[in-house]
């Protein structure tokens, strides 16, 4: 529980974009130790809005859509599946938290909540795991499971 932070968001100008690059004053940051310390402080509010706490400091971030990226699929459908996002941060992907939002672009929930964009590239590797069942549904099976992709709003 934080306790009497103090808010500089309007000096700290900090925003990502969609593809997960985080920018200070319009110059995307680069440093992989000011990145990796951001992404450890970053979390939701209760109004579902990003910031980076840092205490005694808070900072509200500006997010185009989600804060990660996916970059890259690990593992197999046989054996399970894992998610490598930006911030080189390795998740196990539960396949039942898969969706596609606005613009055809993939989604998934990581196990503390967090939802997540897949990259182009991401989404096409895990694309070719996926196929249509009977009902013309796009499915992946993993083990011995099927799971639906589901078609969600933003």
């Amino acid at each position: 529980m934080h306790t009497e932070l103090r808010d500089v968001t309007p000096g700290c100008n900090i925003r990502i974009d969609k593809e997960g690059r985080w920018f200070y004053e319009n110059q995307e940051i680069i440093n992989e130790n000011i990145l990796s310390a951001f992404c450890n402080a970053l979390e939701k509010d209760g109004d579902g809005r990003y910031r980076i706490v840092i205490e005694p400091e808070v900072c509200y971030v500006e997010v185009e859509d989600t804060p990660f990226v996916v970059a890259s699929i690990r593992g197999d459908t046989k054996n399970g599946l894992s998610v490598l996002l930006n911030t080189s941060a390795v998740h196990e992907l539960d396949p039942s938290t898969l969706s596609i939002g606005e613009s055809n672009v993939l989604y998934c929930t990581l196990p503390d909540g967090m939802r997540v964009r897949f990259s182009r590239a991401a989404y096409y590797a895990l694309a070719l795991m996926m196929e249509e069942d009977e009902a013309g549904s796009i499915v992946l099976k993993t083990g011995n499971a099927v799971h639906m992709i589901h078609q969600t709003k933003a």
